[in-house]
């Protein structure tokens, strides 16, 4: 596919996902910086907002995982600031913070976004500091992230604030909510 099909430019803030070891199933905030094509293959150079430190990224823009056939784009758009997906012809509100088991959710930890499941609810403790509790809102759910091959796997405590719904953005249907049914074999979304 050419950059002419696809709705990004120099300069633009877009998220990016990546295949590699450590970094699977998780999205991380960039600004396209150059786009070129090479080997018949069309590549964004990419600069890590939340990495100052890091250098400018070369990114494939479609890739196969593994031995797959199909190719994945690598690239979307920033998440949406207003949270109104249509879903069966009727506009749904995404509501942050109501959260239950067995939502898709974003989780922001480490300056990017990884992807996974609520699988608990977890009661409000009071937080103890210095020998002290103090009673601070701690809300935590229990996050699950989706498991090797297509993420790391692994289930850690979150905080309700650090949480979003999890989106999936095609050229074709932009941004939609994710089934559950269909993130179950298909955990890269679209």
């Amino acid at each position: 596919m050419s950059q002419t099909n696809l709705p990004f430019k120099d300069g633009q803030t877009v998220e990016v996902r990546s295949f590699e070891h450590g970094y699977r199933g998780a999205w991380f905030r960039c600004k396209i910086v150059r786009i070129y094509i090479m080997e018949e293959k069309l590549y964004y150079s990419l600069k890590y907002l939340d990495y100052e430190k890091e250098e400018i990224h070369e990114q494939q823009v479609f890739q196969r995982f593994e031995d797959e056939e199909k190719e994945w784009i690598m690239v979307r758009p920033s998440y949406p600031s207003v949270h109104k997906i249509e879903a069966d012809q009727k506009p749904l509100d995404v509501a942050r913070g109501s959260w239950k088991v067995g939502d898709l959710v974003d989780w922001h930890k480490d300056d990017c976004y990884w992807s996974g499941t609520v699988v608990a609810l977890k009661k409000n403790e009071p937080l103890q500091v210095d020998k002290k509790k103090i009673d601070v809102v701690k809300l935590f759910v229990l996050v699950e992230l989706y498991p090797p091959l297509r993420g790391e796997g692994a289930t850690y405590n979150a905080l309700r604030k650090d949480l979003r719904p999890s989106l999936e953005w095609s050229l074709e249907d932009g941004w939609t909510l994710p089934s559950a049914v269909g993130r179950q074999g298909n955990v890269l979304g679209s």
